[in-house]
Formats: structure tokens, sequence, C-alpha cells
């Protein structure tokens, strides 16, 4: 099943090639991205995830049964509104979790939590992720900074029981990644996600890697399709390099803020709609077809904002808000006391009134 991702005109498509030229860096080596570059009329990627959750189902049950009881103790948890709330980006020197972390499993249990991701998400989401945990082993390989993180030091944990008709969720993260998949039924969502990338690129066997790319990229192409008034509409009144909406903030709004899109030409509305698609289509494409749709009805009532240069390779902050959904990207030049010098990215994926499946039926 193809990515679901918008089918734009002819002229959008150009346009964002216009746009976004030049994006991948200086160099010129191969760029893998987790994402199908949007400037595609269709995607340039297929999944191999069915999408179904009784797939998810049953390659989590097919977890658990490889666990002994002290294993299932740990990874288990109740569905509360606590144990929802932990998780976060920092290392885990820094923050406290729970459940059982990759480099404590065996070959085959890791296996099986990879099979967990590889069926609840897209490939982009599935490359996306893999993407974001290679590259913090590579960041810790360069010796940059001296804190628990690795391509291993990634926990599952499941909250709730696994069910074919009670809402459940699985939760995957570590160090700049905090994936929640919360089911019900035949319903799915990954809001909300923490999406980060230290470093935001880095070179593995030749190929460039860049798990954000798209979600780069496309925000670009979009703030410099914006006429002059459009764009100092857009621009927020204070600098912000980092998002608002991250870790320990569940509940919390912002107030609307930038350029509504209902200003936007039809151009400047396909271009919002490829950005909000690469944020949509980790999630198995028959469910990110519901939220790619549900964002495109509201689209004029939707926010678009930004902070920093339109010069692609700059830091930058940009935040969607809308009715059904609200995402803020951070693009940082080694900024905190943290970040070792490095370029990297903080984003959030929210749905205001679904975090954690809240209004799935």
């Amino acid at each position: 099943m193809p990515t679901p991702r918008r089918a734009f005109t002819a002229g959008t498509v150009a346009l964002l090639l216009t746009l976004t030229a030049g994006c991948g860096g200086d160099d010129d080596e191969t760029t893998a991205t987790s994402t199908a570059t949007p400037a595609t009329a269709t995607s340039a990627t297929t999944t191999t995830s069915s999408g179904g959750t009784e797939d998810v189902l049953n390659a989590t049950t097919a977890f658990l049964a490889l666990l002994d009881d002290t294993e299932k103790t740990a990874v288990a948890g109740e569905r509360t509104t606590v144990n929802l709330a932990q998780w976060s980006n920092l290392p885990d020197q820094l923050f406290k979790r729970s459940g059982l972390r990759m480099d404590a499993l065996s070959t085959d249990q890791q296996a099986a939590v990879l099979k967990i991701l590889q069926a609840a998400l897209s490939s982009d989401g599935y490359a996306q992720v893999t993407g974001i945990t290679t590259g913090d082993g590579v960041l810790k390989d360069s010796g940059g900074m001296d804190l628990d993180f690795g391509a291993d030091h990634y926990w599952i944990r499941i909250l709730g029981t696994p069910s074919e008709s009670e809402i459940w969720t699985i939760q995957y993260g570590g160090h700049h990644l905090a994936v929640n998949i919360s089911i019900k039924g035949d319903e799915m969502t990954m809001a909300p996600t923490l999406w980060g990338a230290q470093p935001a690129s880095y070179t593995t066997s030749g190929t460039t890697v860049e798990p954000l790319a798209g979600e780069t990229t496309a925000a670009f192409a979009v703030m410099n399709a914006l006429d002059d008034e459009q764009q100092e509409a857009a621009r927020l009144d204070t600098t912000i390099t980092e998002i608002v909406l991250g870790a320990q903030q569940d509940g919390k709004t912002l107030a609307d803020e930038g350029v509504k899109v209902s200003t936007f030409t039809e151009e400047q509305k396909e271009l919002l709609m490829a950005l909000i698609t690469e944020w949509t289509s980790p999630l198995a494409p028959d469910q990110a077809q519901s939220k790619i749709t549900e964002a495109e009805d509201n689209l004029d009532k939707t926010w678009f904002a930004w902070s920093g240069e339109t010069t692609v390779g700059q830091p930058i902050y940009y935040r969607i808000q809308g009715p059904s959904l609200t995402i803020e990207f951070a693009h940082q030049q080694g900024q905190g006391a943290n970040a070792g010098g490095i370029t990297h990215i903080h984003s959030i994926y929210r749905e205001p009134d679904n975090d954690y499946g809240a209004e799935l039926s």
C-alpha cells in the first residue's frame, strides 16, 4: 500500500523543487531520509506495514510471550496519566524511565520489539525511528558527551492490556525519541510523539542520513512561498529556539500565532499539506490517511508560525496549529548545556484533544 501522501499539482511540485533546491547540504554524498521527498506527486517509497491494529496486537503478544515473569512485570504498566507522561528526550542519566531497555533484551526479544514498530508504523516511520536511534550511536561513538545514551538505549513499555477492543498504549523511546502509540479497536494514534535527532545529519557507510530532512525542507518551502506580508505575519514576536509542548507538558495549550492559512493561495496550501503529510506519514498508511484528511478539512482554521531565518541550513523554529493537530519543530545549532556543540533537532507532534487516544471510540 503506498504511503498516503497528497496528490500535488504539477505547478506545486515544480515550486517545491525550486524552493528546496540545495537543501541536502554542501557535500555530494548520497542523502538518506526517513520519508520520501515531499516534492513528488506520488510517494517515492512504499510501505511494508499492513497498518492493521490486529497486526500490532499480534506482534505485541508475540513479544510478551518471549518474556519471563520478571520481564513481563517490568514492561507492563497501568494506563494512568502518570505512566503515560513518563517519557522524555533526555538521556537516561537525566531522566528515569520504566520498562525494558533494548540492550537488556536477547536478540530474539529485540527483534520482536522491532516487529511491533514495523507493524504500527509505515516504512517511512520505521526508518525515521531507526535513523534517530542509529544517530544516537554515532553521537555516543564520537565521544562528544559523557552521558548515558546510545543506539540500544531505548525502552519498550506496554501500558494497559493489549486488547482487540479496549484502549492500550505502546511506548518506545529514549534520547531524542518518544513514540506513544495508542490503540483501541481498529483505530490508532501516535500523539504525542517527540521526534529528535542529534546529530541532525550524520554519515555512515558513505551515506548521509537526515532523519528529519523532509520535515525541514518542506517547512522552508512553505515559508519561502509566502509573500512579504504573509512572512511578516508568520514571524513570531520573540525568538524561539525550543519546542514548548515537549515532555511533561501534557494538557498545555498555545495561543494561535502567526499567519492564518485561510490567507494562503491554493498553491501555498498544497505546500503546507505536503509538510503536514511529512508529520503524519510515519503512522501506518490507513491510519495516517484519516489524519491527513482531517487536517485538510480544517486547513482554513490552521495557523503557521516561524522564528529564524529563511535560508536553508540556519537554525529555525516553526509551528503548525489546527483543530486536529499541533506541530512544533526546533532545529538548533548546538544550543543547551548538553548539546555538545552538535546541530540537533527537537520536535513534537500532538493532537490537542486526542493525545494518548483520548478520543478513540
